[in-house]
């Protein structure tokens, strides 16, 4: 009886916590969104001076740029080039995390990489359940095979007890 009450609050536990995963993805996602609309503004921005100065784009002026004698704006132009880079990744982000499969966006977001962002976004999340029928299909589904893992060792040792050959003492 305890092993089955056991058994039961492993599984809900982990399903609940298989739940959050849609719940936490969107909060990330808002959270990336906020970077992804400043670094859009600062690009737009590059891209009208460059124009403006005659440059087929950002890229080529900064290139430019980070050939210049003057040190002050070598690292001014390192500082756009990071800009650019990061606006790059925040897209791939954005796209991750709005059109992903539950397992890519999973992965995406406990990518060791990314642990400090995960931190900054789990400050402000709240439990949930997510609506979508998919995502708690997907979750019931991977809370099961969770629970099969953890108990798998138990259920090998117990029948690797259970067939172990008696010992009987030898008459000698």
């Amino acid at each position: 009886m305890i092993k089955r009450l056991l058994d039961r609050l492993i599984f809900s536990g982990l399903l609940i916590a298989c739940l959050q995963i849609p719940m936490l993805a969107d909060h990330y996602l808002q959270y990336l969104s906020g970077f992804y609309d400043a670094t859009t503004q600062q690009v737009n921005a590059y891209k009208d001076n460059a124009r403006l100065h005659g440059f087929d784009s950002a890229e080529s002026m900064i290139s430019a740029l980070l050939k210049e004698k003057s040190s002050i704006v070598r690292v001014d132009a390192e500082q756009k080039q990071h800009i650019l880079q990061q606006h790059e990744m925040l897209e791939q982000a954005i796209t991750t995390l709005s059109t992903g499969h539950i397992v890519e966006k999973a992965m995406f977001m406990f990518n060791p990489t990314r642990a400090d962002e995960l931190k900054r976004v789990l400050v402000h999340f709240k439990l949930g359940i997510p609506l979508g029928v998919e995502n708690i299909v997907i979750c019931i589904v991977v809370a099961i095979g969770l629970n099969v893992i953890l108990y798998l060792p138990f259920v090998l040792f117990r029948r690797r007890k259970k067939k172990a050959p008696l010992i009987l003492p030898s008459g000698t």
